[in-house]
């Protein structure tokens, strides 16, 4: 959004980055990697991207499983292959994704950067589209061009089959999240924006 209200002629454009404090959370970090298969981001309206997550994930032989979400659509319930998580409060939702392999969240918008930056915190995976600052930060080896399904299903791929790639993932991911979006992180770009 910078380059946007620099355009309008706004003169101190800063960036507010976003930030989670896991009080009480147990991260995955100490957790041994399980295969609780995908999370999908979003649900079937376009806005959300639900469809390209689904069809990058699908053919991985991984269980699907995607968050009920405001705009869900009723038939998204007949698709045999998604388990849907039910509505639920966000202590729940971060302590749920640590059962997660990795994460899918092809959402065209750049309005969810939490999805990507909750799987980071517990060191997990997400393919993305390039555009939002907690995918292209975090998740550096997962992101790809939007509208690029092709690139998305190979990063599939290999989360699913290469384990040394898995493990850089979730190497790169840990040191991105601590040195970006730890509290400490916050506050010292919280300094420096108010110089």
């Amino acid at each position: 959004d910078v380059s946007y209200y620099l355009g309008l002629g706004c003169k101190d454009v800063r960036v507010m980055r976003s930030l989670m404090i896991p009080a009480g959370i147990q991260s995955r970090d100490d957790i041994e990697i399980g295969n609780g298969g995908i999370i999908l981001g979003g649900n079937f309206v376009s806005w959300y991207g639900g469809f390209d997550s689904y069809i990058v994930s699908r053919d991985s032989g991984l269980k699907l499983s995607a968050p009920s979400m405001g705009r869900k659509q009723e038939q998204e319930d007949l698709i045999e292959d998604i388990t849907y998580l039910p509505y639920m409060n966000w202590r729940l939702w971060i302590t749920g994704l640590s059962q997660y392999k990795f994460g899918v969240h092809l959402m065209r918008t750049h309005a969810a950067g939490t999805f990507g930056m909750n799987l980071a915190y517990h060191g997990i995976p997400c393919v993305g589209y390039k555009g939002l600052d907690t995918q292209e930060v975090l998740h550096p080896l997962t992101t790809v061009e939007v509208g690029d399904l092709e690139k998305a299903k190979d990063i599939v791929d290999k989360l699913t089959n290469d384990s040394d790639f898995y493990q850089l993932c979730r190497t790169t991911i840990r040191k991105r999240f601590i040195s970006n979006y730890s509290e400490k992180a916050w506050k010292e770009n919280w300094k420096s924006i108010h110089k």
